[in-house]
């Protein structure tokens, strides 16, 4: 298959990491060159680029230029993330790799951080492979054409590189950690009860070191903390719903050089105003626009939900206490009902009954958000007039699908488009042993914190 003279492509149901580990054998084996993709059905692509069997660069994933920064301040710290740019409005799945080119022939960096560099983000991509390995539908071989990537950098074992990734998924998944993406964002649910579990300290160090903008991963380098041990220190306090597990969405390719001034750049890496939807971004929800009302106690889920419904042009409101859900709902009266199946108070089972006693919601739709989506729960859920379920762990498209099924598109002009994100994952149960943060540990993340802080 690897020594195709033309690109070949195969559908697949998900692969298994020793299938993985056989297409990196006959690479090395066949000393094949060229480019090995890996693509989900939804879209998502993680892209190798071979040279001899020798791997020499990885690409793509779901935080390719997240990854970028991150790794480029690690390893290159002189260097500015942010001020470098393509020259096209399109460059190459390699750019990085081509920006580092550059970087090491004008002599701004050595080539010892270029390599751990590549090394470092050769790992990432694969261990997030491994992760996302049962969603794979779909492997693509394409022939060399790799004359524009020049002589390689650091040519890596592939077989070695592979095999390290898998090492350290083989540990997260015995830390009964694989329902945990590390490229979520940990964020404090509810402070109050996370004060009452722990000490003043260890609040004060979770609450400084968790940034909303903060992957686990990101956390992890600006702490110097290994991605494992970080994430096990986290986990009890995520079962227990003191803190959740958000999707951050990538950042975006940074603007290619046109000399004018980009006039709607957002900050980095801000999570409340990334574009989240594929369907166009509307000027405003016109007046006249479905409303939909989402019924949450998860500030995050509600703003999430924010961000998808008003972009795609539709009216939105949110309601985090379950009391106040029905007199809302009944000066509102909005065309769909997004409802929370586990809240304080009053369960959405609760809520979902009453609101099929009235008869001024008979009719209207209500789809259960749920992370628990089990038999019981769905027949249960029928039993009390839910419409459809939604799982939280799902992206955007998903959220407009179900929109769109149920009321019309609004009419609003499109005024530009946006990529497909996620929406925030609902923590999932812990399969390992607890690993509780007592205050020692909560003073080395400090202290790590300080010191990073010291050198940057």
């Amino acid at each position: 298959m690897v020594n195709c003279a033309n690109e070949v492509s195969r559908t697949v149901r998900g692969i298994t990491v020793n299938q993985l580990v056989s297409q990196f054998q006959s690479a090395a084996q066949s000393h094949f060159s060229g480019r090995l993709d890996f693509l989900t059905v939804d879209e998502r692509r993680w892209s190798l680029y071979f040279r001899l069997g020798r791997l020499i660069w990885t690409a793509g994933g779901e935080h390719r230029f997240r990854r970028w920064h991150r790794l480029l301040k690690q390893f290159c710290p002189t260097i500015q993330p942010n001020t470098i740019q393509p020259k096209n409005q399109e460059p190459p799945f390699y750019w990085e790799y081509l920006v580092l080119s550059v970087l090491l022939k004008r002599q701004h960096v050595r080539r010892a951080p270029i390599i751990s560099l590549i090394q470092a983000a050769a790992s990432e991509v694969l261990f997030d492979l491994l992760y996302a390995s049962e969603q794979i539908t779909q492997i693509r071989y394409a022939p060399d054409k790799q004359e524009q990537l020049g002589d390689p950098l650091a040519p890596l074992s592939a077989e070695h590189v592979l095999e390290q990734a898998r090492q350290a998924w083989n540990a997260w998944n015995s830390a009964g950690l694989v329902h945990y993406s590390p490229n979520a964002v940990p964020v404090i649910k509810r402070p109050a009860e996370l004060k009452q579990a722990v000490t003043a300290k260890t609040y004060q160090t979770l609450e400084a070191f968790m940034s909303p903008n903060s992957t686990l991963r990101d956390l992890a380098r600006s702490t110097g903390q290994e991605l494992l041990t970080l994430t096990r220190v986290l986990v009890p306090y995520i079962q227990r719903d003191l803190i959740e597990l958000c999707q951050m969405p990538d950042l975006s390719l940074p603007h290619a050089s046109t000399g004018k001034k980009s006039e709607d750049k957002k900050p980095e890496g801000q999570l409340a105003k990334a574009p989240i939807s594929n369907a166009p971004v509307m000027a405003s929800p016109a007046a006249n626009a479905p409303l939909i009302v989402c019924i949450d106690d998860s500030p995050s889920v509600c703003q999430w939900m924010e961000q998808i419904i008003t972009a795609a042009g539709y009216r939105y409101v949110s309601v985090q206490d379950s009391v106040h859900a029905l007199p809302l709902l009944l000066e509102k009266k909005p065309g769909l009902i997004f409802l929370d199946l586990v809240m304080p108070i009053a369960s959405g089972y609760e809520i979902c009954s009453q609101i099929r006693r009235m008869s001024a919601f008979k009719n209207t739709p209500v789809v259960i958000l749920t992370g628990n989506d089990g038999i019981v729960d769905r027949v249960r859920a029928r039993v009390v007039g839910a419409s459809d379920f939604l799982s939280k762990s799902v992206n955007a498209d998903k959220v407009m699908a179900i929109v769109h099924q149920y009321l019309p598109q609004p009419a609003a002009v499109p005024v530009a488009n946006t990529s497909s994100r996620q929406a925030p994952v609902e923590p999932l149960a812990f399969l390992g042993n607890p690993y509780e943060m007592g205050e020692t540990t909560a003073l080395l993340l400090q202290k790590s914190m300080d010191e990073t802080s010291a050198l940057q």
